[in-house]
């Protein structure tokens, strides 16, 4: 429920204002209500229900997701001008902070997540590479000597002048490099089947839209040539939303704060989420709408370290016109916290399997998150008491860093894959023995996938702006009441709701609407 308030010098009736709302497109549903303050004032409250397809027109407008790229220009150059920006050469981590903390992410953790993504897309044997959003070059700088062309691209000039300076103090050849400042979906004279790799890395969550982030990738497709692939690095699950959100907002909760109002805050935090959060399943839509996608690879992030970039993203690899290659399905087998992780590497040891395979393993990295939003629906306690129930908690789950480790000591390769779009975080993981790790060669895994998925790029993302889009829609309707208003001088206030409530009967609980009406 979104509450904007503004004071008009004029006054109506209820029903001649309904009548007038009712009329803007942007409106499903009008009711006014009478209210009175505590010192006796009468006003009005227009109670709305927005149409979501008029919100959704707002929200692909050119001007709309112009404004919000421009938000971020200028959130990634001021990023640049403060005591961080200023790093080792090669290492520039400033603007990256902690949801939780609000803090800078700790340098450990930040280059176990750089060497981790450097290490990732080595295995592709990069020559001629793009990257679309390379900052402040913590990749550029590292992969780009073993390339025979590396280009990088960003909007914000702020950050692509310490690129520069880092070169020079590195030292070595940089004449394969070329920096450009466009934004993301400008490939002008970038030739078709130009580039074997396009990186795209923890970047998507700051475009404006499903449709936007779509067009960047049918364009990336056009450049890059048969056999090659694009990544699309640290992308934030959609699927795993609702938990990241509850995670973040019991971590910041004062002790005594009551369910109801942990609640409210985490669904204020999913529904006005202010950046594009993405399921896995946009990318396999992406493949059945560009048919150049012959693969697509969903995986979890490897990292020891416990933080949101391990628990709640993913890579992307899409791989493009592979010919030969073929998928061949495992025999699953049902993960139970019976194959503990002590239990697999017995298996492994003694049967000596060529091919283990198993399905929806519980991910020990944010189980205790999935508890905590399944404990939450039910709760009547403090924040502090559910976070105490949730710590004492017992984890089932195994952390994929875990499965990755295993696989080294024992000569497997091991590929685990969120491609199910699993809403509990769980993975589905094979252990090869003999395989090399490239992405190149070599039977592919055909990874369980969800059956419905569809067209619409919009069901897998979350819609960035969305308060903001209402207030402009309040706006809108303060300014087309204006003619009503013309002699009525009472104050006027809107508050937006998901649904109006109902009586038994099927109409509009009038009563229980101007009690939950009231402007905060």
């Amino acid at each position: 429920m979104t509450r904007v308030r503004a004071q008009s010098p004029n006054k109506v009736t209820p029903e001649a204002l309904e009548s007038k709302l009712r009329e803007h497109p942007g409106v499903k549903e009008a009711v006014v209500v009478s209210k009175e303050s505590n010192s006796g004032e009468k006003y009005l409250v227009g109670c709305i229900v927005p149409d979501h397809d008029y919100l959704d027109r707002l929200f692909t407008d050119a001007t709309e997701q112009r404004r919000r790229l421009q938000k971020w220009q200028k959130t990634f150059n001021l990023s640049q001008l403060g005591k961080q920006a200023t790093p080792e050469p090669g290492f520039n981590i400033g603007g990256w902070n902690s949801s939780y903390t609000r803090k800078p992410i700790p340098a450990e953790e930040m280059r176990e997540w750089v060497d981790a993504t450097v290490r990732e897309i080595a295995t592709f044997h990069p020559s001629e590479v793009l990257e679309i959003g390379c900052g402040t070059g913590l990749l550029l700088l590292r992969i780009s000597p073993g390339c025979k062309r590396y280009v990088g691209t960003d909007f914000a000039p702020e950050v692509l002048k310490k690129l520069k300076p880092q070169m020079e103090a590195l030292g070595g050849e940089w004449s394969g490099v070329s920096v450009l400042e466009r934004s993301a979906e400008d490939f002008e004279g970038l030739p078709r089947n130009s580039f074997d790799t396009v990186i795209i890395n923890s970047v998507t969550h700051y475009f404006p839209s499903a449709k936007y982030l779509a067009l960047v990738l049918e364009r990336a497709v056009d450049v890059v040539r048969p056999g090659g692939r694009i990544f699309v690095g640290d992308v934030r699950n959609l699927d795993l939303l609702e938990p990241y959100a509850v995670s973040i907002e019991l971590f910041q909760a004062a002790a005594s704060l009551n369910a109801s109002e942990l609640r409210e805050r985490v669904r204020r935090r999913v529904t006005f989420e202010d950046q594009l959060v993405i399921s896995p399943a946009f990318f396999l839509a992406l493949q059945r709408r560009l048919p150049k996608i012959m693969r697509v690879e969903i995986k979890p992030r490897r990292g020891r370290f416990d933080n949101e970039l391990t628990r709640f993203r993913y890579n992307a690899i899409l791989h493009l016109d592979s010919a030969g290659l073929t998928a061949e399905k495992p025999d699953w087998l049902p993960w139970t916290d019976l194959l503990t992780l002590g239990a697999m590497r017995e298996r492994l040891q003694t049967k000596k399997d060529d091919v283990l395979a198993i399905q929806a393993v519980t991910n020990a990295r944010n189980e205790k998150d999935v508890e905590a939003l399944t404990m939450l629906r039910q709760f009547e306690g403090t924040a502090e008491e559910l976070r105490t129930v949730v710590r004492d908690a017992k984890t089932r789950g195994i952390n994929p860093q875990d499965l990755w480790s295993l696989g080294q000591e024992l000569g497997y390769d091991v590929d685990l894959s969120w491609t199910a779009c699993a809403p509990d975080g769980s993975f589905d993981m094979v252990f090869r023995r003999g395989v090399v790790d490239d992405h190149s060669a070599g039977p592919q895994i055909g990874w369980p996938q969800p059956a419905n998925v569809g067209n619409d790029f919009n069901r897998y993302t979350t819609k960035p702006g969305r308060a903001v889009l209402r207030e402009i829609l309040i706006q809108q309707l303060h300014d087309c009441s204006a003619e009503v208003l013309a002699k009525d001088s009472t104050a006027l206030t809107f508050v937006t709701f998901d649904m109006l409530p109902r009586t038994a009967e099927g109409e509009v609980d009038r009563g229980a609407l101007a009690a939950s009406a009231s402007p905060s």
